[in-house]
């Protein structure tokens, strides 16, 4: 068995799941974080709610494409040394651990489901097409995509193990990895068992509108009303910045007139004493010739 082969198929594959589909959207056309919004999953079903019908498709096709591409590279590296199942079976495992847990997104990703679904179809279609119809009829009854995706990930080693049996050690290969996936899919998932057993779990819907629409129109309405309330604090402030000018306009000149007139009543008073002095001077003047008999 050549060792480096399998240690290259899970380093590939884990890489390739680390790029996180939704997140990617999220960020690099919506400028925002899928995490912070909704359930805090980056995965299909919280892409659907908070970005739409349009990105979650897109989300979707992306998770289902690395599942595909990872198995047949594992299959391909593998197909002449360990034998292509097990090969297939690890990249599987690999892509998913990359996808819950992402090395360029702070170990902070999806629950898997998609990419489980997508890594099934490959391996064996008739496992996919039972676990599938659970996952359909579960969801549609129910309308919990995630007791919908648990039931469906319990069901994958029982039909693993029911469609290769007999194949020997290979069989155990795959009931082996199988569980290794079903258990971590239920493991990401205890959050929203924990829901459900509280019976606060939300239902899937396909009316209503996405949330980041909805806050972005808030973010309007908001805008416009903060816009509105600006605009009329501004005209209020300005009318009474207006009417101060006006008062202080009006009191300085109010204030000069003032200083104005009481400065011309000095002019006369500095003038009438002048005229004052001046006369008596004169009559001083007339007073001592008449004594002198000029």
């Amino acid at each position: 068995m050549d060792w480096w082969r399998i240690v290259l198929v899970l380093v590939v594959s884990y890489l390739i799941g680390s790029l996180n589909i939704s997140i990617l959207v999220s960020r690099v056309f919506l400028r925002v974080d899928i995490r912070d919004y909704g359930s805090g999953n980056a995965g299909s079903t919280n892409a659907y709610r908070v970005m739409g019908k349009k990105w979650a498709v897109v989300v979707a096709a992306g998770d289902i494409l690395k599942g595909v591409v990872t198995v047949l590279f594992g299959y391909w590296m593998m197909s002449g040394a360990a034998g292509g199942g097990l090969g297939r079976l690890l990249a599987g495992l690999a892509v998913i651990l990359g996808h819950v847990f992402p090395v360029f997104f702070k170990f902070r990703g999806g629950k898997g489901v998609m990419t489980t679904a997508a890594i099934l179809a490959v391996v064996d279609w008739r496992v996919c097409a039972v676990v599938l119809g659970v996952f359909l009829v579960t969801t549609l009854i129910t309308r919990w995509v995630s007791l919908g995706s648990v039931l469906a990930a319990l069901f994958v080693p029982a039909c693993m193990y029911g469609f290769h049996r007999g194949e020997g050690r290979e069989t155990w290969v795959y009931v082996v990895l199988s569980a290794v996936i079903s258990l971590l899919i239920v493991f990401m998932h205890r959050e929203n068992i924990g829901r459900l057993i509280a019976g606060t779990e939300r239902r899937f819907t396909f009316k209503g509108r996405a949330m980041l629409d909805t806050i972005k129109t808030r973010t309007i309405d908001i805008r416009d009303k903060t816009s509105t309330k600006l605009k009329t604090t501004t005209r209020k402030l300005r009318d009474k910045a207006r009417a101060r000018s006006k008062f202080r306009l009006h009191h300085r000149n109010s204030y000069l007139a003032r200083r104005a007139r009481r400065g011309n009543r000095a002019q006369n008073t500095r003038r009438h004493k002048r005229a004052h002095v001046k006369r008596a001077r004169k009559m001083r003047k007339r007073h001592i010739n008449r004594m002198a008999g000029i």
